[in-house]
């Protein structure tokens, strides 16, 4: 149930959304979620046993939907949600919004611009598509997101960034002004890193298709495993540590 919602402490809520009437009495019954001015930090995830869904996906976005946040929310996660996008999502008044995950969230097609947001992680989404450019974000983790083709090319505040299992990613955009670390797992539609000035720590591993890494001035350490089709690496006069694994095409 949904009980955790009457009980706040610190302005934090983590529930688990089980049965979804009560989930949805809950949030009517507390006068609404989104008028309860003093939570800062939401956590909904949605039952699953056994692999399967305790609701229907209509029935979980109905539970969603009538929960909505209040507008002074700070941090936000998601989690084993087979529902629509809910229509606040769309809100462009959540200011305080620094911290969003979104965890195996079936049907989320689009993440839109938060300009407060500072931290995003977003594991097995399979339908995301789109991340609309964020200006203050700093960490990105992404993972298990087939449907993604590209990143946004304006994250100028963007120091680190795991990309993993991403199979439908061709390209990371390059003049990233602050990006220090880089970390890259089993992208298979990668065929080259290039141009990222500032980067200074770079990990690929079982990027089959990548073949190229080059222009990387400011790079202290990489480490390369499992990648049949590389073939150069250029241009990294700064580099202090090396370590190449299992990479056959290497020149």
């Amino acid at each position: 149930g949904t009980k955790s919602l009457e009980q706040t402490t610190g302005g934090i809520v983590n529930t688990r959304v089980g049965g979804t009437r009560k989930a949805i009495d809950c949030a009517r019954n507390a006068q609404l979620l989104k008028e309860k001015h003093g939570i800062i930090s939401l956590e909904f995830y949605f039952g699953i046993t056994g692999g399967v869904s305790e609701q229907s996906s209509d029935e979980q976005s109905g539970a969603l939907e009538a929960l909505e946040p209040p507008l002074g929310l700070e941090c936000l996660e998601i989690g084993d949600y087979i529902g629509k996008m809910p229509v606040w999502h769309l809100n462009t008044e959540y200011a305080k919004l620094h911290s969003l995950k979104l965890e195996r969230c079936h049907l989320w097609e689009k993440l839109i611009s938060i300009t407060s947001l500072k931290v995003l992680n977003v594991i097995n989404c399979p339908a995301l598509c789109e991340i609309d450019s964020t200006l203050a974000l700093e960490p990105l983790k992404v993972e298990e997101c087939c449907s993604l083709e590209q990143f946004p090319h304006h994250m100028p505040a963007l120091k680190w960034l795991d990309v993993a299992l991403c199979d439908s990613l061709e390209q990371l955009p390059d003049h990233r002004p602050a990006l220090k670390s880089l970390m890259v797992w089993a992208c298979d539609g990668l065929k080259a890193l290039v141009n990222m000035p500032a980067l200074e720590s770079l990990e690929v591993r079982y990027c089959d298709c990548i073949e190229h890494l080059h222009d990387m001035a400011a790079l202290k350490s990489l480490m390369v495993r499992k990648c049949d089709r590389l073939k150069t690496l250029a241009d990294m006069p700064a580099l202090e540590s090396l370590e190449v694994e299992f990479c056959d095409s290497l020149e």
